[in-house]
């Protein structure tokens, strides 16, 4: 993890960007599952979409997409827990909100500071610690979904994609540092390919949407998260997988108000308020690291 300042600035805003993206895709996922597609072909569409994405991306920067030996097993390793984690989430917001579905999810901040505190790989302050569980706290008044009747499938997807996404930000912090993040997000994606389409074999099926909105918002979760997935890895490489996952809660944030906007959901005060302390933990977490570099 770098102890630049400009690298340190150029990751975080990449985990904002990051978090953005991904928010987007996960709104529009609805206009994907009103369209008559399920879970597990939309997320096998998205990947592919995202795998041809960073293919044409390479091709035209010219960057060198050879995978070492060395980090064969890695890959494979991520790429399963890629379709953990984009299933698990994308999957869930079939069966509950997107609100409930995100404060579920976004437990992984946490699960990654139990870990990195764990094994050791990064050191984890008190001030950290603080920031991360007011941010969570501003998650839950945000969201306000406590007396949201939970479908325990719904439930259990989005938890399976926060444990997911902690490992594989723990993984892409011990084996991706040094490797293009668009060259990594395409051979992990690779892998999420072929073993999407090996669980849609097994299935025997694979339904594409019925409407035009339906592949609307297919190919929108295809694309915001081919942006967003490299984006995310690359911050983790620069900032390490607390300080990123920290920052991608702006995700939950950004949600909200794409779904005000789209389907007209009421931004209650409450839900301002909470969103408004996530910002304010995101911010502290940043001046933080800041005065740690100055001294």
């Amino acid at each position: 993890m770098s102890n630049n300042p400009k690298t340190n600035m150029q990751g975080f805003f990449c985990a904002l960007l990051a978090g953005t993206l991904l928010a987007g895709a996960a709104v529009v996922s609805r206009y994907a599952y009103d369209g008559g597609i399920d879970a597990v072909s939309l997320v096998t569409i998205r990947t592919f979409i995202v795998v041809v994405f960073l293919w044409l991306a390479l091709l035209i920067t010219k960057i060198d997409y050879t995978l070492s030996r060395v980090l064969l097993k890695p890959t494979i390793v991520n790429g399963i827990l890629f379709v953990l984690m984009t299933l698990g989430y994308l999957g869930s917001i079939k069966f509950i909100s997107v609100g409930l579905a995100t404060l579920i999810f976004f437990t992984f901040p946490v699960m990654i500071a139990v870990l990195v505190f764990m094994f050791g790989i990064e050191k984890v302050t008190l001030s950290k610690l603080i920031a991360i569980i007011v941010a969570f706290s501003g998650l839950i008044v945000m969201l306000g979904a406590s007396s949201e009747a939970i479908d325990w499938r719904g439930g259990a997807l989005a938890l399976m994609g926060a444990v997911a996404t902690a490992f594989n930000a723990i993984q892409i912090r011990q084996h991706f540092g040094a490797q293009n993040a668009f060259v990594t997000a395409f051979h992990i994606s690779c892998f999420s390919l072929i073993t999407l389409i090996a669980i849609c074999l097994f299935l025997g099926s694979l339904n594409l949407p019925t409407s035009r909105t339906g592949w609307a918002g297919t190919l929108g979760v295809g694309l915001f998260q081919s942006g967003g997935t490299p984006l995310y890895l690359y911050a983790i490489s620069r900032i390490g997988a607390l300080k990123a996952g920290m920052a991608v809660n702006i995700q939950p944030v950004v949600a909200v108000i794409a779904a005000w906007m789209l389907f007209s959901e009421v931004l209650e005060f409450p839900q301002a308020v909470g969103g408004g302390i996530v910002l304010l933990a995101i911010i502290a977490m940043q001046v933080i690291d800041y005065k740690k570099t100055d001294s």
